[in-house]
């Protein structure tokens, strides 16, 4: 039975590394019709719906006084600020690109949970940062125009957005439900994104059509929220560690759709910064699994 679910988690891992790398290409999809301030605004109301169905089990816990300005934190850094970036980013620079430099993601918690929380800098994690420095400098340098240039160091700081946002829901997770904190966290972003989304569709009026409406429900419902329930069901069966080891897959399914349906193209930098940071998140987590095992084995 337990194999069973094993296998039902894997297939869960990669639907959602799909969805996740499909939220780049839709991005960029209506990049040209609304502001990136009203497309992130648009996507994390979207979310609130299937976010509250997911957490509606969880929503009378009562919630500690003293942890409310953690909820806050990740709403303003994880799910305003992050959410933002990425879809300014994308719209800067292409989709899979965008996606490649996100999946920098769990690098940066690691190195940053080492800053924040004390957990020990190991030599293998100042090979992920090489790493890491090294995979951007790459894909830098494979960009063909000042503004991707700028896309780029945008998503770069999404990532370390994200990144800080997670050493805060490290703490609220162990007290809370995932799935609460991430419904709090995006309801909270919604005090920022609505009046950001209003002043950017008075400047930009946007340019509605079945095509972006379905797209940004897409956004939503799919990229965040089904998303969001496939990754939290995923963690409750395997290990955070192995989870991660997907994240490479992002980049990967952003690239193909966003070559299928964008028509992108891609330099050699491109590819040599994938393989750079595919090598980059699973050095980190074999850090970090093996770690675990150290201080389970410490404990008996």
């Amino acid at each position: 039975m337990e194999q069973t679910h094993k296998g039902q988690a894997f297939g869960l891992l990669l639907i959602t590394f799909f969805l996740w790398g499909s939220v780049y290409v839709g991005g960029k999809l209506v990049s040209q019709d609304l502001s990136p301030a009203l497309v992130a605004c648009l996507r994390c109301i979207t979310a609130m719906g299937p976010l509250l169905l997911m957490a509606r089990k969880h929503l009378g816990t009562p919630i500690e006084r003293e942890d409310w300005k953690y909820f806050i934190l990740v709403g303003i850094l994880g799910y305003f600020c992050t959410i933002f970036l990425i879809q300014l980013g994308i719209s800067l620079t292409g989709a899979a690109m965008a996606a490649l430099l996100n999946a920098l993601t769990p690098v940066s918690v690691t190195i940053l949970a080492a800053l924040l929380l004390k957990e020990a800098i190991t030599p293998v994690k100042i090979l992920c940062l090489v790493l890491a420095l090294a995979g951007t400098v790459v894909i830098t340098q494979g960009a063909d125009s000042q503004s991707q240039v700028v896309g780029m160091v945008v998503v770069l700081v999404s990532v370390g957005s994200w990144g800080l946002a997670s050493v805060f829901m490290r703490r609220l997770t162990a007290k809370y439900p995932a799935v609460l904190v991430t419904t709090y966290g995006m309801a909270i972003s919604l005090l920022f994104h609505i009046p950001a989304g209003i002043i950017s569709a008075i400047g930009q009026p946007p340019v509605l059509s079945p095509r972006v409406i379905l797209t940004i429900l897409y956004l939503g419902i799919f990229g965040s929220g089904v998303a969001q329930y496939t990754w939290t069901k995923c963690l409750s069966i395997l290990p955070a560690s192995t989870c991660s080891l997907f994240y490479p897959l992002q980049p990967a399914f952003s690239a193909l759709l966003g070559a299928l349906i964008l028509k992108e193209r891609f330099s050699p930098a491109f590819f040599i910064g994938l393989l750079l940071i595919s090598l980059d998140v699973a050095l980190s987590t074999w850090e970090i699994k093996k770690l675990s095992k150290i201080s389970k084995n410490a404990q008996k």
